[in-house]
């Protein structure tokens, strides 16, 4: 793994809403010892930002944005080629395959494969990689697809893929001139869209269909709950506002 790419995931660990809360708290804390009133004030402000990061509307407010850029995928449009995101796994012995994704991946594979059964000529890409695991995630999703019915001349798979960027660049050559639905999470498809727009095969810039999965903000909700849940949907939207800073600096 890149020295670049663990350091990049170091960072953006720490920018996280929780661990971000948590050093405000703790630089507030020791900052009290010498300056009692500003220390408290900077503690107080780093509790009082995770109860907001925690609060349902707060965290539905920010992602439900997000997450509706685009439509569903149509199925009636046809397509030559299915292309699904990586995510997160873990892999064991004692499960089986479609339990070792994260909630995420299997929301993301179990759409393409949706697209895919629309369209069974299509070819279906997997990306992802291993990660601290003994098995890339493009080989366990590819497992799966082929247990459902995806035929395996029909399976190419990117088990080198580390990030989105990466993933545009390495299956570009595969998709020159074809018309391709992008599987990924709803929060997560503008900045795929972008990297993919991006990518360029001979004289031609590729054109992906989105296909969003796995949304997590309601339109309308009653729950005005501050909870762990509501905690994990500010990350995501943070995570891309962190994601799409990354990707305007490289640029």
């Amino acid at each position: 793994m890149e020295l670049g790419f663990i350091i990049k995931k170091l960072i953006s660990m720490w920018l996280m809403p929780l661990p971000f809360c948590c050093l405000i708290i703790l630089f507030g804390l020791i900052l009290s010892f010498w300056k009692v009133a500003i220390g408290r004030i900077i503690a107080f402000s780093g509790v009082a930002l995770l109860m907001l990061f925690s609060w349902q509307p707060f965290a539905n407010s920010v992602l439900y944005p997000l997450e509706h850029q685009y439509p569903s995928f149509d199925l009636s449009q046809p397509i030559d080629a299915v292309v699904v995101l990586g995510n997160c796994h873990t892999v064991s012995e004692d499960i089986p395959p479609m339990a070792q994704l994260c909630g995420t991946g299997l929301y993301r594979l179990m759409e393409g494969y949706r697209i895919w059964q629309a369209n069974p000529e299509a070819e279906l890409l997997l990306s992802g990689y291993a990660g601290d695991e003994s098995r890339p995630y493009a080989e366990v999703v590819g497992e799966i697809a082929l247990s459902l019915g995806v035929p395996e001349e029909k399976i190419r798979l990117f088990p080198t893929a580390q990030a989105t960027q990466q993933e545009a660049e390495l299956t570009a050559p595969f998709l020159n001139g074809k018309t391709f639905a992008l599987v990924t999470s709803a929060s997560h498809m503008q900045r795929s869209m972008n990297w993919f727009q991006q990518q360029k095969v001979g004289e031609l810039y590729l054109h992906p269909i989105p296909a969003p999965a796995h949304f997590g903000a309601p339109k309308k909700s009653s729950n005005w709950k501050i909870e762990t849940s509501a905690l994990l949907k500010t990350e995501r939207s943070w995570y891309e506002l962190l994601g799409n800073i990354w990707a305007a600096i490289k640029d």
